[in-house]
């Protein structure tokens, strides 16, 4: 069950050069340490760590608009830049948009430099959502009363005039392919649209799984799902021409029954089905599902950083769930990738809506965590700073960021305990890989949570460790001791805000994750 608020918006205008080109995902409102002598020696990784944890995790970021940050001094930020002496926040992926009525504007490769700075501070595989025609690119037809449609016109013109040729008569085509073609050397992953499955009408999205979304409910997109296929296949075509390393994806959904239509429809406008021209159903066009959770809507009256954390992998279960019952399994076809590119709790609490310092900063630890553990590629954390300085927050998404509300121009910036907490894991695990066998060594029992995680550059392991938290509290305590086959007698402790100190094998744990190092 997804829900969201009605009142947030997701409408992103842009109208200046340096400001609001990359107003993706931070609009919710407005719409809006040391080696030890005694450690064992490492023990070979598994043999079967999965493909997803052989690849980085990224420690994401979306971007946003803040006056007086250009779209470089807010990666510095994020990712950090020694020479600045900024610190960063551990982010070492970002997700920028490229609306097509923005490129229309300024050329293609207005940002090139932009994207050469994140490369040159140590952003990689960025995720970009492909979005936003032109006035003069958007398709004119109403699909219900009252409401056009905001995709592109032109979609069933010939992707290709030739071999190797983009038809520049198909809006979308041409649009994605001078993208692709310009940013392809710094993005990996290439969402379609931003969220085209947000609704106002809840009901409406849980028949979806059955029957097709009606265009009217789609705010966001407001045109039939077949559409949205096209789309997928155009932008998968044109990917895989260009950018061999290049993933197609989902465009951040909430709802596993629109992900549903897609996989038993396709581009065909006659109703989705298969023929000669349409030969392909939507799973074939895309490779990896980019889902959107924010995990304060499904707490209950368990409103706690471990529940947080568990709906981060419920969701992508659910979607998993939908993919096995087309087959993409592993086994019949092969499997979807996975990344969130938005997902937080709020560092204050608003209403009934979990909040916090505390319980945000051990969220973005724990999430990071449990996403390794599930194959997830990686999260993108909304977002760079909070909208309202926390006195005057009055939704949640207000009191989301790595930040505090950024009153004036660069660098003055004060990172939250959330961007600290983010910093630390993402210092501590990002050349590591989480390692399924030799956590299971550690025989974890039922009231505490973490993970092994190997370093193939220094041969040795990070564990990260917590108790489990339960109820409306982060307050909880717990004894854990490694097995005996690991030999410890001394070993470091980290905490949340990368202070170390040495401790004995017995530790005493909180709800605040502690990372290990033997």
């Amino acid at each position: 069950m997804i829900k969201r608020l009605t009142a947030i918006g997701g409408i992103y205008a842009l109208s200046l050069l340096f400001l609001l080109w990359f107003l993706s995902s931070c609009s919710k409102e407005a719409l809006v340490a040391g080696e030890d002598d005694d450690k064992p020696e490492a023990t070979n990784p598994s043999s079967d760590l999965s493909s997803a944890s052989a690849e980085a995790f990224l420690y994401g970021s979306n971007m946003g608009y803040y006056p007086g940050w250009s779209d470089q001094q807010l990666a510095e930020l994020l990712i950090g830049n020694p020479t600045r002496n900024i610190a960063g926040a551990g982010v070492n992926s970002l997700r920028p948009a490229m609306y097509d009525h923005f490129v229309q504007r300024w050329g293609y490769d207005i940002r090139a430099g932009a994207f050469e700075t994140y490369q040159q501070l140590g952003g990689k595989d960025h995720t970009m959502f492909l979005n936003g025609p032109s006035d003069a690119h958007r398709e004119k037809t109403k699909y219900c009363d009252g409401m056009q449609s905001k995709t592109f016109a032109n979609l069933y013109e010939p992707i290709w005039s030739s071999a190797g040729k983009v038809n520049p008569d198909n809006f979308y085509a041409n649009y994605v392919y001078n993208v692709v073609k310009t940013y392809g050397p710094y993005v990996r992953y290439w969402e379609v649209w931003n969220e085209p499955d947000y609704t106002n009408n809840w009901s409406a999205s849980q028949t979806w799984g059955k029957s097709d979304p009606n265009p009217c409910h789609l705010s966001n997109f407001a045109a039939p799902i077949q559409s949205y296929v096209r789309m997928l296949r155009i932008t998968y075509e044109i990917v895989k021409q260009l950018d061999k390393d290049g993933l197609v994806c989902t465009g951040g959904l909430g709802y596993p029954g629109f992900l549903d239509a897609i996989l038993r429809n396709t581009d065909n406008p006659e109703g989705g089905s298969t023929n000669a021209d349409y030969p392909k159903k939507g799973g074939e066009w895309f490779d990896c599902l980019s889902y959107h959770v924010y995990p304060m809507y499904y707490l209950g009256s368990n409103p706690n950083s471990d529940a947080a954390a568990a709906a981060v992998i419920n969701h992508k279960n659910d979607f998993q769930a939908v993919l096995d019952k087309y087959s993409y399994d592993g086994t019949t076809k092969p499997r979807k990738s996975f990344i969130v590119t938005e997902t937080n709790i709020p560092r204050k609490a608003i209403g009934n809506y979990v909040g916090g310092n505390e319980v945000q900063r051990n969220f973005l630890i724990k999430a990071a965590i449990v996403a390794q553990k599930a194959g997830i590629r990686g999260l993108y954390v909304y977002c760079p700073a909070e909208g309202k300085p926390l006195s005057e927050v009055t939704n949640p998404y207000q009191a989301m960021g790595f930040y505090q509300n950024l009153t004036s121009g660069p660098y003055n910036a004060t990172i939250t305990p959330g961007g600290i907490a983010w910093r630390t894991v993402s210092n501590l695990l990002k050349n590591r890989q989480y390692d399924a066998a030799t956590t299971a060594q550690l025989k974890l029992p039922s009231n505490i949570d973490g993970g092994a995680f190997y370093s193939a550059a220094s041969g040795d392991y990070m564990y990260v460790l917590w108790a489990k938290t339960s109820g409306a509290s982060e307050t909880v305590s717990a004894q854990y001791s490694f097995p005996a086959s690991f030999n410890i007698k001394t070993l470091t402790q980290i905490d949340w805000e990368n202070k170390d100190t040495k401790v004995t094998n017995t530790i005493s744990l909180t709800g605040s994750p502690v990372f290990i190092k033997l």
